[in-house]
């Protein structure tokens, strides 16, 4: 992946880019996320919204995320 032309800060791309994910690791947390693992919820939730940036695929895991913790972001 080529981060030309990418407008934000290279700190914000460094960071977004730890939370990549592989296509291995992708089937396992989703598998993972459920059958009730939130933390391979919340690796997918991160993939999704901030690095592949798919608003469905983020949004759902999100929400999988806050089911299995009960939780829901500050500030909503």
């Amino acid at each position: 992946m080529s981060l030309k032309g990418c407008k934000r800060a290279p700190e914000s791309r460094m960071l977004n880019e730890s939370l990549r994910l592989t296509p291995e690791q992708i089937a396992r947390d989703e598998r993972a996320a459920e059958a009730g693992d939130a933390q391979a919820a919340k690796r997918l939730w991160h993939h999704y919204d901030m690095v592949e940036v798919n608003i469905q695929k983020g949004e759902m895991w999100r929400h999988r995320y806050e089911s299995l913790t009960n939780t829901t972001p500050s500030g909503q």
